[in-house]
């Protein structure tokens, strides 16, 4: 596709788009409470936005200073809602209309991605789907939240990356250069800070451009954190694992600190046809029991000194096999399809490349761990603690293995992501369709995943050099080791609470792997007269079916109705201003879109995920009660069920009792 062309659908995908959000934007008003924002999680960025856009500091309650929030988010959201103290609605008009253009932005960097090294079909087809696919939608840009600005941050980054390939994958980088790839990854981090995995993980991508090494090290670390987790997850069973976690987390790390360095001074990281087969398996082996028979030993002399929790001694052979199957396997089949390359002399790379390693990475990480720091120390002086309250919250939920808000993971497909249950399809939308096609079909969803896994292998090797080539070009191996580190920082160390939104990488991954299939799948036309008609419809006819369901969707979902005079944005709030007086402080677990509509009162959230730390502190050691007492609380609204269950585990039962009902939930008067 021509320049001309490729900016003509960059225009037209932006018009249809941003015309599709500004007839949402400019829908009832009553829509955007009951319909479009309908994750609380979003309210509470709104609430507090306004707070610090009034002047009451960063708080959803006007009381208890919170942290509970990814920062590039909630700094983009304080102008939109200074404007919430005219008119409530105009300020989530105007998110709609900045998400929108947050994914048609998105959009456009995606088909200049994909469109560097695949062809214009396969570029238009992911800009198309990422933008009008129904569940990219529903979870990427429609609640809100601060996912889209996150997949916003990473596509751009991996942009800049993707233009170190081929021209300066050995050449030093300018300090401007190393300044704008800082910059975008500090981007992402603020965005997300569960990107900091990929973060950091981008950086080695970077500095290890056009080595031998980096083309088997991000595999390495992706199959020695699967085996350290899987290994302990598989010998002790669900929910025993979660006694285990911080053994499995000291393994996987040991892990990638020996077993990357055996591989290396074994010669693993050369070309792999640069030596005999034989020459290659037996430096496999060895080099695959050395590693892991160190960690092992690391692993037995911690749990003899008591460092760790307990280890059950079977894992370690299981995760030595499964380094030795995954390393072997990868390094026989790159030597399968691997061209013939001369082996650089031992520590060859090293020797030459060492210094400019090291200004490259002073650079990237500086600015990286620096911001991160900075951002850690600012929380520490504002908020008394270094990370979110939120995040806080979640990981306690976790490690009191079953509360109110979840129960701990029960088997291997939950544990691996690949459960279809709300924050465990770590995967994206992928894995709803994976388990949707094996109900289906009657069939495990292993098979399936088996299934997938082969297909995808089969049309990378119909054109193996062009899928390595896209590969590269395409980070699809950075973008997997850090969905990867992602997926078991939330399930490998029990952390509950985690949502279908917060797997940007993954979604990006699968985008991207799907235009690549869908390149290779047609790479057998261009022998054919009529391949660029026949490649353009097929794509035309993919985007023409996700518009028309985007649009039929939200249309469904935003109607131009005329509710009468003096409706209610949400019913709960007409029912709380009933029952309670002006002034009064209602306690919520959870409260943040009662927060934002509700008029002359204030919400206290309970929870945890938007309140202070202190109350975090009171919540954990059972003071709770009388902390809300402190406070003055005059009322809670909850469903009585979550309040006797952990991890409130009755605290407020003393000084309520129920004076209404609304659904569910009971309207409490809360006096000492």
């Amino acid at each position: 596709m021509s320049s001309r062309n490729s900016r003509l659908f960059e225009i037209v995908l932006v018009a249809i788009l941003m015309a599709t959000y500004f007839y949402a934007a400019f829908s009832e008003a009553h829509n955007f409470g009951r319909e479009w924002f309908i994750r609380d999680d979003a309210f509470f960025y709104f609430k507090v936005a306004q707070n610090i856009s009034e002047g009451h500091g960063s708080t959803l309650d006007g009381i208890n200073p919170t942290n509970g929030y990814h920062p590039l988010w909630m700094i983009v959201c304080i102008p939109i809602f200074a404007l919430a103290r005219f008119d409530l609605i105009l300020p989530l008009r105007l998110i709609v209309i900045l998400s929108g253009a947050i994914s048609a932005a998105t959009g456009v960097l995606l088909h200049r991605l994909v469109g560097r090294t695949l062809s214009p079909p396969a570029a238009i087809l992911a800009a198309t789907y990422w933008c009008f696919d129904r569940a990219i939608h529903y979870n990427v840009t429609m609640f809100g939240l601060e996912t889209g600005l996150a997949a916003l941050t990473m596509t751009a980054f991996l942009l800049a990356v993707s233009r170190l390939e081929p021209d300066f994958r050995r050449r030093p980088l300018a300090s401007r250069q190393l300044w704008t790839l800082g910059g975008l990854a500090v981007a992402m981090l603020l965005s997300r800070l569960d990107t900091i995995f990929l973060a950091g993980l981008a950086g080695m991508w970077i500095l290890l451009r056009g080595t031998s090494i980096r083309s088997f090290i991000f595999l390495d670390f992706i199959i020695i954190v699967f085996s350290a987790f899987v290994s302990l997850a598989a010998r002790t069973g669900f929910p025993d694992y979660f006694v285990y976690t911080k053994s499995a987390l000291t393994l996987a790390a040991l892990g990638v600190t020996i077993q990357i360095p055996v591989f290396y001074l074994l010669e693993l990281y050369n070309p792999p046809k640069s030596s005999s087969i034989s020459s290659l398996q037996l430096r496999i082996l060895l080099a695959a029991l050395l590693g892991a028979g160190l960690a092992s030993g690391l692993m037995i002399l911690f749990a003899t000194m008591n460092q760790l929790e307990g280890l059950p001694r079977s894992a370690l052979p299981l995760y030595a096999g499964l380094i030795l199957a995954g390393t072997g396997i990868i390094r026989l089949a790159a030597r399968l399809i691997a061209k013939d390359h001369p082996a650089p002399g031992r520590f060859a790379e090293v020797r030459e490349r060492w210094r400019q390693w090291m200004r490259e990475g002073i650079h990237f990480y500086g600015i990286l761990f620096g911001a991160l720091g900075a951002y850690m120390l600012a929380n520490k002086i504002l908020f008394d603690t270094f990370t979110p309250v939120s995040g806080q919250v979640k990981a306690w939920w976790g490690a009191l293995q079953g509360s109110s808000y979840g129960n701990p993971i029960a088997d291997m497909q939950a544990f691996l992501g690949l459960a279809p249950a709300e924050g465990m399809s770590a995967w994206g939308p992928i894995v709803y369709s994976l388990n949707g096609l094996a109900a289906n079909l009657r069939v495990s969803v292993w098979l399936m995943l088996g299934a997938m896994i082969v297909f995808t292998l089969a049309v990378f090797f119909t054109r193996v050099q062009r899928a390595l080539r896209a590969a590269n070009f395409l980070a699809l191996p950075l973008l997997l080791a850090g969905s990867l580190a992602q997926t078991f920082y939330y399930t490998g160390l029990g952390y509950t609470g985690a949502k279908d939104w917060y797997w940007v990488s993954a979604m990006l991954m699968f985008t991207l792997i799907g235009a690549l299939l869908f390149d290779l799948i047609l790479r057998p036309l261009r022998h054919f007269k009529n391949r660029k008609t026949f490649a353009y419809l097929a794509t035309g006819i993919l985007a023409l079916f996700m518009i028309y369901r985007l649009e039929t969707n939200l249309i469904q979902r935003m109607p131009y109705r005329a509710l009468p005079p003096g409706t209610p944005y949400l019913d709960v709030v007409q029912f709380l201003e009933e029952h309670t007086e002006p002034g009064a402080l209602i306690g919520m677990t959870g409260g943040g879109a009662v927060a934002y509509f509700i008029e002359e009162r204030v919400v206290v959230n309970m929870d945890g995920l938007i309140n202070s730390h202190d109350y975090f502190l009171a919540l954990q050691s059972g003071r709770a009660d009388q902390y809300l007492v402190n406070i003055g609380l005059d009322y809670i609204f909850s469903n009585p069920d979550i309040l006797k269950n952990s991890p409130y585990n009755g605290q407020f039962d003393e000084w309520s009792w129920p004076i209404a009902q609304f659904g569910k939930k009971d309207l409490l008067k809360y006096q000492p």
